[in-house]
């Protein structure tokens, strides 16, 4: 709906010493006694700042047709302006009211007492028929103020009191209100507000969440009785919590569904792996507050790379070598890289190696996790077994959300004969006397949605020896 016609300049006498903007006229619903209207605003309702937007009051009959309905002077005073569809009226003491949108109007200058008929209802100047109500004071004295002034003079709005009640009416609000304009002392109570609406709030956005990426909250607000979804409201939604917080807002739509973004998720990752989210309703006169909330899945990525280990039960000198060097389990959310000091040499009697390093490199957007595992030279001399030469080794295990892959590269001689490795996994070498040498070993990670274990070089012997050359593994998590 749109105000009527600009206001026109018109000179009135400056307010008397008696003016006071405590002591307002005792304003009363513009409409004859015993008609209800219902009162009601919106957002931008006509010219002004933000402070003025809602003391614009539009008003509706409830009993009969508004377009052609009675307008009675809210109270008493001087005719001081009309426009096309519109009336003004000086109530002295720097007090005044406004009525638009009216097609038949009272002539200007005429005196008006509380109920005096001053004009019809009607749709001049918007869409619909309604009557436009407001009142202002006049605080400086300086009268009317001329076409297009929005500070001083009577259009200084205020919040409209009627009936001796003020009304900050607020978009989505509307109130009954019965008139008791020149009743002859009937209260005339207004109609009692309904209860306001139970509401129900139901989380419905993203479930999954990647730090460095951007996440899609979402929930739908109803009536809790009905089911009716519940259009124009604000719903907050907060991610995390205290220090990690991040919040965005959004109003519901036909369907009672909000959704706002969060551009970049950041947030720690916890033992659960888990963020917590909180929708919530604020409420209004017409709907109670509502709260809803929900635990996401934040994703993440693990990795280990480490260069030897081995376990050799020599009959006299038993040699046993942890994993070195080792980066230890990585588990984050975010990016880093993790990579021990390279070992130059490792010397143990029938195993020798070096240098050889290590490292993890995590990454978001998406998350993935690429572990790589480097040995530049390996030779394996057991009793009763050909001697195993290694050199220029690398070992690779890479996940993300969407895939995993492994890969090995080195050359081998077993015996002293060079042996072709095929591009396969798990490529098996039988060096007899129960032992076993698997080139490219690769296995899953049990228990993530994405990941793989890659062990350039794993020998095993009868009898207890294992011994793996190059480890890698890398896995994602919460990926659905």
């Amino acid at each position: 709906m749109m105000l009527g016609a600009a206001l026109a300049a018109v000179a009135l006498s400056a307010p008397t010493a008696s003016a006071d903007p405590d002591n307002p006229p005792d304003f009363k619903l513009p409409f004859p006694c015993g008609q209800t209207w219902v009162m009601f605003t919106y957002d931008n309702h006509g010219p002004g700042d933000g402070s003025q937007e809602q003391k614009r009051i539009d008003m509706q009959w409830t009993e009969g047709e508004t377009d052609g309905a009675d307008v009675v002077a809210s109270a008493g005073g001087t005719v001081s302006h009309v426009e096309p569809g519109g009336v003004h009226i000086d109530h002295g003491d720097g007090w005044f009211s406004q009525y638009l949108h009216m097609s038949d109007r009272v002539a200007e200058g005429t005196e008006v007492q509380e109920g005096d008929w001053i004009g019809t209802a009607s749709n001049v100047g918007t869409n619909d028929p309604h009557l436009h109500y407001q009142q202002m004071y006049d605080s400086d004295g300086n009268g009317y103020p001329t076409e297009g002034s929005q500070t001083g003079g009577p259009d200084e709005l205020v919040y409209p009191i009627i009936q001796g009640k003020e009304y900050r009416l607020t978009p989505g609000n509307a109130v009954n209100l019965k008139s008791t304009n020149n009743c002859d002392g009937d209260p005339g109570e207004p109609e009692p507000e309904p209860e306001p609406e139970k509401t129900k709030l139901e989380y419905t956005g993203d479930t999954s969440l990647a730090d460095g990426e951007s996440a899609e909250l979402s929930a739908v607000l109803t009536e809790e009785e009905s089911g009716a979804p519940v259009a124009d409201q604000k719903v907050s939604f907060e991610l995390g919590a205290e220090d990690s917080a991040q919040t965005c807002e959004a109003t519901t739509d036909a369907e009672g569904s909000a959704t706002c973004t969060v551009e970049e998720v950041d947030q720690p990752l916890t033992d659960e792996a888990t963020v917590p989210v909180t929708a919530a309703f604020a409420g209004d006169d017409a709907f109670e507050p509502s709260e809803a909330s929900a635990t996401l899945d934040l994703r993440y990525v693990t990795g280990r790379a480490y260069g030897l280990s081995a376990q050799i039960p020599l009959p006299l000198l038993p040699i046993g070598i942890d994993p070195t060097p080792d980066t230890g389990t990585v588990r984050t959310a975010g990016a880093e890289t993790k990579a021990p000091q390279c070992a130059e040499r490792i010397e143990a009697l029938v195993l020798s190696a070096g240098p050889l390093c290590a490292e993890v490199v995590t990454k978001t957007g998406p998350n993935s996790s690429t572990a790589t595992s480097t040995v530049a030279e390996a030779r394996i001399g057991l009793t009763g077994l050909p001697v195993v030469e290694i050199s220029g080794l690398t070992a690779e295990s890479s996940s993300t959300c969407s895939t995993t892959k492994g890969s090995v590269g080195l050359d081998l001689t077993v015996g002293g004969t060079p042996v072709t490795i095929p591009d396969t996994p798990n490529y098996e070498i039988n060096l007899g006397l129960g032992a076993k040498l698997v080139v490219n070993e690769q296995t899953p990670v049990e228990g993530a949605d994405q990941g793989l274990t890659v062990n350039a070089v794993h020998l095993t012997v009868a009898g207890g020896t294992d011994l793996v050359i190059g480890s890698t593994t890398s896995a994602a998590h919460n990926c659905a």
